[in-house]
């Protein structure tokens, strides 16, 4: 068996030399140190798919668009009406969908409560930040306004009668249907100038009372389509009360046209408890003022204080002025995120019967803030095991020298990440990409090297005890022990390196980090903790200090109970495995069956404003549907792409009750699908409503081309006079629409909004800068090009993926009119200027993106990623392990021997051809089975098949430990998330470190001429202590991690915990029973002379 035997004869008398080298390195780490300590942006967790990029072309090219946040207002519990302070624990109990609150009348729609919400409304309008407000047009009222969208201003505008609920409307379909202005007008829906036994006030008037606010929301329910319901949550409902004047619907529902039905109108109130509030920032002008959406890229400022245990976020407040000067001076930039708090804070204080609560945003902050909340949790992990180090070792200097190890392992691994950082940016080739993951290195690393530590000093003791000089015990240790942690080292960074194949960068680079973490550690452990041991021990003999190593010490365990453990499963190691494989067989199903799951408290604390406001949209704002978006990519002028749009759009309105139904209707049972066609009827609605814009934007009403050379339509205006407008039908046409649109936006007519041009720019992107006066052309007086388009809707329930999947199935269906227009698979993005020069198939790329896509496809790929880890982990594990036990005799020397028994050579060969190939085509696929079984046969022929069943050997208990683990995960109510999926390789990493060393003991003890039971026994007795010792040390440590507040490590603590105890009962109980049938002899069975004669 191969030793470090030339190795520690080496070292050890060299062993200053290496002393000063472990100095130099560790000094060298230091710049690496502060490079790897850059911020840890939550969009490292993204992963590659079509889908993603598609997000990010819809982020990136349609600039235009305006970044819409998102703030919900909660009325509080009436214990807590007039608090001075504003917290999510103060918001009023949900009372369930469709119920309503009674306390305050009207919920939400309370009139002081509005006022309230006014009042925060008014806050935000006077920001300094309100420089950088879009436009946005209400579903409700119609009226554009300023970067605000909230309710006390719905309110005003309705009771102002200046809302398109009470003026007349262009009915779009009687428009398409007549191509008439006048008959296409339907008359207003509503009004404010008839209010019955009361007089009709302005909201702002002193005299209005909670009367007119009930019969203003009664109105706007009843007429605007479910508009007004959508703004509120969904526990909306009209709640009876004799008192009121109003009649309302009880239970109601919502009819095709858009008013309510029921079956009982009785006196009462609409009330809800909770409102939307809505801002919309012009992101390109604020990322050209010094702010910044990324978060690696903003200043580092400390944003917390200290309370208690934990810290609370105290926003950074940076001032517009500031953030200019930053971007001028090229400074780091101000994040976004401490904006989103600083203005949740500021409606706070104002905050008295409800609760402002900013939705799902400032992640990076909340993260940063848990972990360093969490950072005590280390500390305390780290002083258990220093005293469990002790209660093993029995020796303060042990513990001494492997404390002193472990640091220089993460100054060493660090280091090492941080030079990896500063090459692959100065190479513009980045590999690292820090997350949380990065985050339990230290804990993994402290995992990996006290197991190693353990067994070099504790086979440094054994040998010590048995008589020999220190420098003797130093030797050995480093000659045998050395190897294995040489073994456990490379296996470990082999199944590390098996998530290079996951999609998510978080995961490929942490596989990176953890390998450099386990270089470093096997050097210093497998090789510098023995010298320091050596040297110490030196010095305390030259002063008479040093004492044998007593005999009778209990080492947390006694040693008897281990070797007999060990001894009981190899002698009853067929009922063991069977045993085995029957837990196995039943833990399989559910393991396969593990669904992704991505919830929020995965990552972050479950009682955070982050986490609580991601529930709370899914609870009270579910109907809604997160927005999701279809991109479509060519040559958007080609009139055969509103073709295809219209024919998507009748496909996703045919489906029955039985279909899948996640993606929002309106009430009148359509399909919520916003898109560039529908702005296109509301344009030529607005051309006949009103010319004057239009002819000063270059259009001619009374020339057949509309004067730039396009096919036109003749329709009557309001005046009754015919006049040209665009046809839809024309590419020339659809260049004028389109420039019009982004450069003017779509004017308001016959009781619709103006809708601006961010609202425009986020359905259509142009290439280039168009002529304002000419918007039919460039600036170069070119025709434009609009490569994309993009199609809104929404997914409702999107973290119900059982329910998500079928929706979008259906919807790559409805999408088939796309797919026509495509000349490859339209998910598969092709070369675009292929769209403009084929007019048959404008389409290059078509696919379904946005937030809830995205999560849904990294949720849908953890199975293939947990399985492709594994069996990829798995193979390199018996690889590594193969070369690692190889034959020593020449090949040619094997090659003679084996010349006598060829059916026998021949079908271990072929037993390592087989596995090897099936865990290939497990993998990947039929595609590489052939060149793997070539490989299995070179590398059996010259390393030997022995040594492959010894590998496989070593690996087995550990694969069916992974098994259970998963089993255990599926159990326990927990999907796969990156967290359980990133264990895989971690099991696999740790888990076969304890069966290595077991094994290399077992290889000593039978080299040394003892039967296999001896063997067996001396391996559970001395080795089992050093693996006791670490997996009690290592589950302490992981359970103490477990009870982190933040969802990231409790998950983390708590499943490594399990997975070392499992790991433990591999090595000590399943890897016996394994060697025991392999090595079979009379010390084991009285039938193995049978087994042997065979």
């Amino acid at each position: 068996m191969r030793d470090f035997d030339r190795l520690a004869s080496y070292l050890i008398p060299r062993r200053k030399s290496v002393h000063f080298l472990v100095l130099a390195v560790s000094i060298l780490m230091v710049p690496g140190i502060i490079a790897s300590f850059e911020p840890i942006d939550i969009e490292s967790y993204d992963m590659e798919s079509p889908e993603l990029d598609a997000n990010k072309v819809l982020r990136e090219e349609f600039t235009a668009a305006g970044n819409i946040w998102g703030f919900g207002i909660f009325v509080r519990d009436p214990a807590y009406f007039g608090d001075s302070e504003s917290d999510v624990t103060m918001i009023a109990e949900y009372p369930g969908e469709g119920q309503g609150i009674f306390e305050p009348h009207g919920g939400i729609l309370n009139l002081t409560v509005l006022k309230e919400i006014d009042k925060d409304a008014k806050e935000l309008r006077e920001n300094e930040i309100s420089e950088f407000y879009l436009p946005l047009a209400s579903e409700i009222s119609g009226d554009p306004v300023l970067g605000i969208l909230d309710l006390a201003t719905e309110f005003r505008t309705f009771m102002s009668g200046q809302s398109s609920l009470t003026s007349p409307r262009i009915n779009p379909y009687k428009l398409a249907a007549t191509l008439d202005i006048n008959k296409s007008t339907d008359p207003a829906p509503t009004n404010w100038e008839d209010c019955g036994d009361i007089e009709c006030l302005a909201f702002d008037d002193h005299n209005v009372t909670q009367a007119h606010i009930d019969l203003a929301a009664h109105r706007m329910a009843n007429n605007s389509n479910g508009a007004f319901l959508r703004f509120l949550s969904n526990d909306r409902a009209f709640v009876p009360d004799e008192s009121s004047s109003v009649i309302g619907p009880l239970n109601h529902k919502i009819s095709e046209n858009g008013s309510l039905i029921s079956e009982d109108w009785i006196s009462g109130r609409w009330s809800a408890s909770a409102a939307w509030l809505i801002l919309n920032f012009d992101r390109e002008e604020m990322q050209k003022s010094g702010w910044t959406f990324t978060w690696k890229n903003a200043s580092q400022e400390f944003g917390y204080e200290l309370d208690g245990f934990e810290l609370k976020t105290k926003p950074i407040r940076q001032s517009v002025e500031d953030c200019k000067t930053r971007e001028t001076k090229g400074e780091p930039l101000c994040s976004v995120e401490w904006l989103y708090l600083s203005l949740e804070e500021d409606l706070r204080e104002s905050d008295e019967n409800i609760v402002s609560l900013m939705f799902a945003e400032s992640i990076n902050v909340e993260i940063n803030r848990e972990l360093l909340s969490s950072a005590y949790l280390i500390l305390l992990m780290g002083l258990a095991i220093l005293v469990l180090l002790w209660a093993s070792l029995r020796r303060a200097s042990d513990v001494a020298i492997v404390a002193t190890s472990l640091g220089l392992s993460l100054v060493w691994m660090y280091g090492l990440i941080g030079w990896a950082i500063i090459i692959g940016k100065s190479l513009d080739n980045e590999v690292i990409f820090r997350s949380q993951f990065s985050n339990l290195l230290p804990i993994l690393i402290l995992a990996l090297e006290i197991d190693d530590s353990l067994h070099s000093l504790h086979r440094y003791k054994e040998e010590r005890r048995s008589g020999k000089t220190s420098e003797e015990a130093v030797h050995k240790s480093i000659s045998k022990v050395g190897l294995a942690i040489l073994l456990t080292s490379v296996t470990t960074i082999v199944a590390f390196m098996a998530n290079m194949t996951s999609s998510i960068a978080a995961l490929r680079s942490f596989g990176i980090e953890a390998g450099l973490g386990v270089f470093c550690a096997f050097f210093l452990t497998g090789l510098w903790v023995p010298l320091c041991r050596l040297d110490i021990d030196n010095w305390l003999d030259s002063r008479g200090m040093l004492q044998e190593e007593p005999k009778d010490v209990i080492h947390m365990i006694p040693s008897t109970w281990l070797s007999n453990t060990a001894k009981f499963s190899a002698r009853f190691s067929p009922i063991v495995v069977a045993l085995s494989l029957l837990i196995t067989i039943f833990a399989t199903p559910i393991m396969l069956n593990l669904e992704g799951d991505f919830q929020v408290e995965d990552f972050i604390e479950e009682d955070s404003d982050l986490a609580i406001g991601v529930g709370l949209i899914n609870e009270r704002f579910s109907d809604e549907g997160e927005p999701a978006y279809i991109m479509i990519e060519g040559n958007i002028s080609n009139p055969l792409v509103l073709d295809a749009i219209e024919e998507l759009r009748g496909n996703m309105n045919s489906h029955g009750p039985d279909d899948p139904d996640q993606i929002s209707r309106l009430p009148s049972g359509q399909v919520e699908l916003l898109g560039i066609d529908l702005m296109l009827w509301y344009v030529r609605a607005a051309m006949a409503w009103d010319q004057t814009p239009f002819e000063e934007a270059g259009w001619d009403f009374e020339s057949e081309d509309g004067g730039i050379g396009c096919e036109t339509l003749q329709i009557p205006n309001r005046g009754m006079e015919y006049i040209f407008v665009p046809s839809v039908r024309d590419s020339t046409c659809l260049d004028f629409l389109y420039g019009y649109m982004v450069t003017r936006g779509v004017p308001a007519s016959g009781g619709y909004p103006s809708l601006s041009t961010s609202i425009v720019g986020e359905f259509i992107q142009v290439e280039g800068e168009l002529d304002f006066d000419r918007p039919w052309l460039t600036k170069s007086g070119e025709t434009p090009i609009f490569p994309r388009t993009a199609l809104r809707f929404g997914l409702s329930s999107p973290e119900q993926f059982a329910l998500v999947e079928p929706a979008l199935e259906q919807l790559e269906i409805d999408m088939a009119p796309l797919q026509n227009l495509s000349i490859g698979h339209m998910h598969e993005r092709g070369e675009i200027e292929d769209a403009f020069y084929d007019q048959e198939h404008p389409i290059n790329w078509a696919i379904p993106s946005g937030e809830p896509i995205i999560r849904f496809v990294a949720a849908n790929s953890m199975q293939d990623d947990l399985q492709d880890t594994l069996l990829l982990g798995v193979i390199f594990c018996i690889l590594a392990l193969w070369w690692g036990f190889r034959e020593e005799t020449p090949v040619v020397q094997r090659l003679k021997k084996e010349r006598g028994r060829p059916i026998k050579f021949f079908s271990r060969v072929s037993i390592n051809v087989v596995l090897l190939s099936s865990f290939s085509y497990f993998l990947v696929g039929s595609g590489i089975v052939l060149p793997i079984a070539v490989l299995a046969v070179v590398l059996s022929v010259l390393w030997g098949t022995k040594p492959f069943t010894l590998a496989s050997i070593t690996t087995a208990p550990i694969f069916l430990m992974i098994v259970w683990l998963y089993a255990i995960v599926g159990i326990a109510g927990y999907g796969l998330n990156m967290v359980t999926v990133s264990i895989a390789a971690i099991s696999l990493g740790v888990g076969i470190d304890y069966v290595i060393h077991l094994i290399q003991r077992f290889r000593e003890e039978k080299e040394g001429g003892e039967n296999t039971l001896s063997s067996i026994a001396a391996v559970g007795g001395a080795s089992g202590i050093a693996l006791f010792g670490s997996a009690v040390s290592d589950i302490t440590g992981f359970m103490m991690i477990n009870q982190s507040e933040m969802g990231f490590f409790s998950t983390f603590g708590l499943f490594c915990a399990v997975m070392i105890g499992l790991s433990l009962i591999a090595s000590l109980i399943l890897a016996p029973a394994v060697l025991a049938l392999s090595h079979p002899d009379r010390s084991l069975f009285r039938w193995s002379r049978l087994i042997s004669d065979a």
